[in-house]
């Protein structure tokens, strides 16, 4: 199992310092990162980390360092985004409903009962 060495994680620890938006956060204790996990990973913040621009950072962080591409080359593959066509047209608002033949009598005669009244 990859284990990320210790310098690694202190580049890491600096890039999360550096690409904090938010001054206090109760998640992660001021630290922009919320522990380390198995692989001795940084865990980051998703409340007050900029994640976009410290993934890109960590892109040219691992791009200087050969050992360390080998086990995050899934960052650097570009996956293809299918457009998709709906198949069917949504109906309108007309024909959604149902034609009703029957009417619904919602009268009905006689004094309403609400409550805990009791029949005469």
């Amino acid at each position: 199992m990859f284990k990320l060495d210790d310098n690694h994680l202190e580049a890491a620890q600096a890039i999360a310092e550096k690409h904090r938006t938010r001054k206090k956060c109760d998640s992660c204790y001021d630290r922009g990162w919320i522990g380390i996990n198995d692989q001795n990973m940084l865990v980051l913040c998703t409340r007050c980390i900029d994640m976009d621009a410290a993934i890109e950072e960590w892109k040219a962080y691992v791009v200087q360092h050969e050992e360390l591409k080998e086990h995050f080359s899934e960052l650097f593959e570009e996956h293809a985004v299918e457009e998709t066509t709906p198949e069917f047209e949504k109906p309108s608002l007309h024909d959604q409903r149902k034609a009703s033949t029957i009417t619904k009598n919602s009268f009905a005669p006689g004094q309403k009962r609400t409550g805990r009244t009791k029949k005469i």
